[in-house]
């Protein structure tokens, strides 16, 4: 805003040098996840995005830092968010920066106490509040309110249905998926020209960060039942989570409370001093030293530190451990 005025611009397009240099890293394959422009995508390398991707590991686990909350009605950090695409999340979220892949449903609020991106065709049942600049994708519906302390870059087709407030410069540009935008900004920093190159480039941005990120990986769904990824799972120390959690894999550090049971496909490991106000199934089982589980336990083998606690029953076909965390065996 200036002089009262909003500013509405028309930007310009992207320069033909970086799209001929994404060229060679978007294959057929990302057509699924990205709305991009089909220039961008033909004539590549097969998988090539995907690859470097999963080279620096951003999706691969499911990560709520230390003293995140998961709350009724919303899920907080401190820590920055990224939202994987095709995600089904009934909380609201509030973070540092945040950001939403694309073809997400989120019920809630969405807060960023800094920068904002939503990405391509995402629908948020609620309000948007952003303290810094923020970014709306093509397609994207807002029910709610939506109000931006920065400068705001809007696509098209954008929705909002009730009041809308931005206290900066308004952009209308073409609009560009986070995995593109992520890829093309790392190659053009770095100059960079392999896949692999680019995943080392992305590890060590995230590496420099002040504090991990929290990380929902792509199709995750988080209801009144269940908060459930279909990947490992890590949850920090001296967090504070309400609801089932269901993983491949489920880690929770120490201090943790958790209002709910846990099921994962292979191992969960209990931290110590840590309380689940649940039960815990898994195919294998270790549970820490001053760990207390309010409910059952299941698993083909169990390990339990002598010091911690389980109210329920402990089914373990093939194996109950009692021991120590020096490895001793009672």
């Amino acid at each position: 805003m200036e002089d009262g005025k909003k500013r509405v611009f028309i930007a310009e397009t992207i320069p033909d040098n970086i799209l001929i240099e994404a060229e060679r890293f978007f294959s057929e394959d990302v057509k699924e996840r990205c709305i991009v422009p089909s220039s961008l995508i033909t004539g590549t390398k097969e998988g090539s995005a995907v690859v470097a991707m999963e080279t620096a590991n951003l999706f691969k686990k499911c990560i709520l830092p230390e003293k995140t909350e998961l709350q009724e009605r919303i899920l907080k950090t401190k820590s920055d968010i990224l939202v994987g695409d095709h995600c089904n999340i009934s909380y609201g979220l509030y973070g540092n920066d945040v950001v939403v892949c694309e073809f997400c449903k989120l019920i809630g609020d969405v807060v960023a106490e800094g920068d904002l991106r939503i990405d391509n065709f995402c629908e948020i049942n609620g309000t948007v509040v952003c303290d810094g600049d923020a970014y709306l994708g093509e397609g994207v519906k807002v029910h709610g309110k939506l109000t931006i302390g920065g400068n705001l870059d809007i696509g098209n087709n954008v929705t909002i249905d009730k009041e809308f407030k931005a206290f900066g410069d308004i952009n209308i540009r073409t609009p560009m998926s986070v995995l593109l935008y992520l890829l093309l900004y790392v190659m053009m920093m770095f100059h960079l020209d392999n896949e692999v190159e680019v995943g080392k480039a992305v590890d060590a941005i995230i590496s420099e960060a002040n504090s991990e990120p929290l990380v929902l990986p792509p199709r995750t769904t988080m209801d009144l039942r269940y908060f459930s990824v279909p990947t490992p799972m890590e949850i920090g120390s001296h967090c504070r989570l309400h609801g089932n959690i269901k993983a491949k894999t489920i880690s929770l550090k120490n201090d943790v409370t958790l209002f709910g049971g846990i099921h994962a496909n292979y191992h969960v490991k209990i931290g110590e001093r840590t309380a689940v106000h649940g039960d815990v199934v898994s195919k294998s089982v270790r549970i820490e030293r001053n760990a207390n589980i309010f409910g059952d336990v299941a698993g083909d083998t169990v390990w339990l530190h002598e010091d911690a606690l389980v109210n329920g029953i402990i089914r373990s076909p093939y194996g109950l451990t009692i021991g120590r965390s020096d490895g001793v065996k009672r």
